[in-house]
C-alpha cells in the first residue's frame, strides 16, 4: 500500500452469514489463512433494519441509524409520496445522507489517502480520493461517477457501458471480480491509507436461491478467489504493514412467504390504485424483513388504527411506535423526514412485499432468502474477521457489534472517532 506506512483494507462481503464461518460446506480458503493469523469473531450484531445502506454506514461511523441518519434502504419521500430506493445512491450525494462523520472522512482529514470501491452511501463522498461507488442504474454511473475515476478505468479497458447490466442480481458475479480488479489496480497506483471494497453476489445469490443452497455456496467460494487474487497482488511486504478487515452487514432468513401489507390497506380503503399510483391516508414500505408505515393524510388516530390492522397479520413478528424507536436504534419522525410512522419486522420465513393489487394478502415471495430483521435471530449475524501486524493471532472473539468495527479501524490507524456508541475491539489489538 502507501509505502512502509500502515495502511487498511476493509472487505464487505454483503450477505455473509456468520454460520456460514462452521459450516463444512462453505469452502473459502483464503478468508482461513487470514483467520489463522488473526483474530474471528462468533458473530456480529447487525442494526435495525438489517439491510445494506444502514448496516454499510454503521461499520462506518460506529453509530446506529438513530445518529447517522441512514434509516432503510427502502423509504418514502413525504414530500413527494413517492417510494425511494436509496441501494445504489440514485437519489443522494453522501452528504446528504450522512450525519456523522465517517471512518474514511476522519482519515482524510488526518492526511491519509482513501479509496473505495462499490462500497455504498459513497455517492461524491468529499474524503475518498479514489471512488467508484456501487451504482445500479447506468445512467446515475455516467453521470455521477468523477470524470477522472471514468477515464481511468476506461483507458484501463474496463467495460464501463455495461456497469448497469452488471449491477442487477442475477449479473452482480460480474461485478465483483472488476471490483477485485479495479483494488488491486487502485493499490498499485495510487497507494491507499484506507481501502474500502464492497462484494455484492454473496447477497444477490442467496436472494436469489435462498441461503445455504447450491448458488449461495458457490458465490462465498468465488468471492473467497477474488480476495485471494487481490492480495496476491499487493506488493510482497504490504501485508507485513497492512490490516486486513473483512466484515458483512447481515445475515440471511430463508423466505417462503411475502406480507403484503399494502393490499390489506386498500381493502381497508386507506390506500387507492390509480393508473398504477399508490395514493390515500398511509402506505407500506418494504424493507424485506422489516417494513415501515407511513401516515400521508387523516388522523394520527386512523393511522394507529390501520397498523393494528397490520401487526395482525399473518407472519407479522412485531410492530413499534415512534415512542418505541430509540430501542431499535432509529431516530423519531420528528427528528427524521424519512423514517415511519410505525416500524414492523417479519417473522422468520416471511418477508414483506410493496404489491397493492389482487386480494391476496400474502403469497409466494419474490425472494427466496430474506434479511432485515433485528439481530435477535442468530442466523443474521454478520461476520469479522480481522488480521494484520496489529491483531492478535489465533483469538476467536465473542459476538461482537457492527458499530464496534469504526472505531477498531481508526485505532489500528492511530485515530479517534471521539464519543460513539461502538469501542474499539481491544481484545482483538496487539
Amino acid at each position: 500500500m502507501a509505502g512502509n506506512r500502515h495502511s487498511v483494507i476493509v472487505i464487505s462481503i454483503d450477505g455473509f452469514a456468520a454460520f456460514y464461518w462452521s459450516d463444512p460446506q462453505a469452502r473459502m480458503p483464503t478468508l482461513r489463512r487470514l483467520a489463522e493469523r488473526g483474530v474471528v469473531a462468533k458473530g456480529m450484531e447487525t442494526v435495525f433494519p438489517s439491510t445494506t445502506w444502514p448496516t454499510h454506514v454503521s461499520l462506518m461511523t460506529g453509530v446506529s441509524p438513530r445518529a447517522h441518519g441512514v434509516v432503510a434502504n427502502h423509504i418514502l419521500n413525504r414530500r413527494t409520496r413517492a417510494p425511494e430506493d436509496l441501494t445504489g445512491d440514485p437519489v443522494y450525494d453522501a452528504p446528504d445522507l450522512l450525519r456523522v462523520p465517517t471512518v474514511y472522512d476522519c482519515a482524510h482529514r488526518a492526511g491519509l489517502r482513501t479509496a473505495a470501491i462499490d462500497w455504498p452511501a459513497t455517492r461524491n463522498a468529499k474524503t475518498l480520493d479514489f471512488n467508484l461507488p456501487f451504482f445500479k442504474d447506468q445512467r446515475i454511473f455516467e453521470s455521477q461517477t468523477a470524470r477522472a475515476v471514468w477515464e481511468e478505468l476506461r483507458a484501463l479497458g474496463y467495460p464501463m457501458d455495461r456497469q448497469g447490466e452488471w449491477a442487477q442480481l442475477p449479473k452482480r458475479f460480474y461485478k465483483d471480480e472488476m471490483v477485485g480488479s479495479v483494488a488491486a489496480h487502485v493499490v498499485r497506483r495510487h497507494a491507499p491509507d484506507v481501502l474500502l471494497l464492497h462484494f455484492l453476489c454473496v447477497d444477490s445469490l442467496q436472494h436469489l436461491h435462498g441461503p445455504r443452497s447450491p448458488e449461495a455456496y458457490w458465490a462465498i467460494e468465488y468471492v473467497d478467489g477474488l480476495i485471494g487474487r487481490l492480495l496476491a497482488s499487493l506488493p510482497a511486504d504490504a501485508l507485513d504493514h497492512t490490516t486486513v478487515f473483512v466484515v458483512s452487514d447481515h445475515g440471511f432468513l430463508p423466505s417462503t412467504r411475502e406480507i403484503r401489507p399494502n393490499v390489506r390497506l386498500r381493502r381497508l380503503g386507506a390506500l387507492r390504485v390509480d393508473d398504477g399510483r399508490l395514493t390515500g391516508d398511509a402506505r407500506f414500505v418494504m424493507n424485506h424483513g422489516a417494513g415501515a408505515l407511513y401516515r400521508l393524510g387523516g388522523e394520527v388516530a386512523a393511522v394507529a388504527q390501520l397498523a393494528r390492522e397490520i401487526e395482525k397479520m399473518e407472519g407479522v413478528s412485531g410492530m413499534w411506535t415512534p415512542a418505541e424507536y430509540a430501542t431499535l436504534g432509529l431516530p423519531t419522525p420528528d427528528d427524521h423526514h424519512q423514517v415511519a410512522d410505525v416500524m414492523f419486522e417479519a417473522a422468520p420465513g416471511y418477508a414483506y412485499g410493496d404489491d397493492a393489487t389482487g386480494e391476496d394478502e400474502h403469497g409466494a415471495p419474490k425472494y427466496l432468502g430474506t434479511h432485515g430483521q433485528r439481530p435477535i435471530y442468530p442466523d443474521n449475524a454478520a461476520l469479522f474477521l480481522a488480521a494484520g501486524p496489529d491483531i492478535k493471532r489465533g483469538v476467536t472473539l465473542p459476538v461482537i457489534r457492527s458499530r464496534d468495527v469504526a472505531p477498531t479501524i481508526a485505532t489500528s490507524l492511530g485515530l479517534d472517532l471521539g464519543k460513539i456508541e461502538g469501542v474499539a475491539l481491544q481484545q482483538a489489538l496487539d
